[in-house]
């Protein structure tokens, strides 16, 4: 189902200048899965670059059809999808990149020519640092939902093959270096809504099975309240996360912190509707904790048998 409300101005807008002749030494890894409406687009948005490399989770859909479609020189290659920490760890052992840098895109992802721009220069110019957060706008009912989806929010996107590593941190991933890192303040645009609403709730049905565990884990780290007034903005988020899973009544702590501190209303309509679905995402949640919790109970009050529990 194509995206009824992407930012086709935007995407009409667009124009690349490179040409496979002057096209830029970065290595961009895409990661699919039965992404047929976006990953066109999205590669349309990589022109620039010199190797890029779908890394497919056998997708049931023409996926890979599509995107030998709309670049001939691409290269596929097929995983098993885990988790993403996995998948992109396994990217970078086993697909070859060309290039010292290496760039990760999802395919409802668009690198617009100012974040492009930012790459360029963080590459040509990336002193000391290893890798570089990178930020994107979220677009929802053809807006940009900038508040309520916590804009600035960072990730680890660009890195110097070799000194990273991801592990798994709840439906996403965290990045392992002992090198430093820097930003990119140029946002990639992301268009999380392309396969429509019906997708993203299944999609983040399985996030939240995943959240729980996370949350679990969290509850046992200390809070290491001293972070909430760390100058760099990844340790606040992860305090504000370990105290987010030590909190009672989840979604409306999420409603009130993104709609009224976050000041979500200013994203109109398309904020209202963002911050319900982000509600509805806690409430799967919370109801998943305490289903865990009642059956790790029911599970230890259970009579031994034979001797065995």
């Amino acid at each position: 189902m194509a995206d009824p409300w992407r930012l086709r101005a935007g995407l009409r807008d667009h124009v690349s200048t490179s040409s496979p002749h002057s096209r830029f030494p970065v290595s961009v890894i895409i990661l699919t899965f039965n992404e047929a409406e976006t990953i066109a687009a999205c590669l349309s948005f990589v022109e620039w670059a010199d190797d890029v490399i779908l890394v497919d989770s056998f997708s049931t859909d023409d996926t890979i059809d599509r995107a030998h479609a709309a670049r001939s020189d691409l290269r596929v290659f097929e995983h098993a999808f885990q988790d993403f920490g996995d998948q992109r760890n396994w990217a970078l052992d086993e697909t070859a990149p060309r290039h010292e840098w290496v760039l990760f895109l999802d395919a409802d992802e668009h690198c617009n020519a100012d974040c492009e721009g930012g790459i360029r220069q963080a590459i040509e110019n990336p002193g000391d640092n290893v890798g570089f957060y990178l930020t994107c706008r979220n677009w929802f009912l053809g807006t940009w939902v900038k508040r309520c989806s916590l804009y600035p929010t960072w990730q680890l996107r660009l890195l110097r093959r070799g000194e990273v590593r991801y592990r798994k941190e709840g439906h996403g991933q965290r990045e392992i270096t002992d090198g430093p890192l820097g930003h990119v303040e140029e946002p990639y645009d992301h268009y999380g809504f392309s396969n429509g609403i019906e997708h993203w709730v299944a999609r983040h049905n399985r996030y939240s099975s995943n959240e729980v565990e996370l949350i679990q884990r969290l509850r046992t780290e200390p809070l290491a309240l001293g972070d909430i007034l760390a100058r760099d903005p990844l340790r606040r988020r992860r305090c504000l996360k370990r105290l987010a899973a030590r909190f009672g009544f989840r979604p409306v702590a999420r409603f009130v912190y993104l709609y009224v501190i976050r000041a979500g209303f200013l994203d109109g309509r398309a904020g209202v509707y963002f911050c319900l679905l982000r509600v509805a995402h806690e409430i799967h949640i919370t109801v998943k904790l305490a289903e865990a919790k009642f059956l790790a109970e029911k599970k230890a009050s259970a009579p031994a048998i034979d001797g065995r529990p």
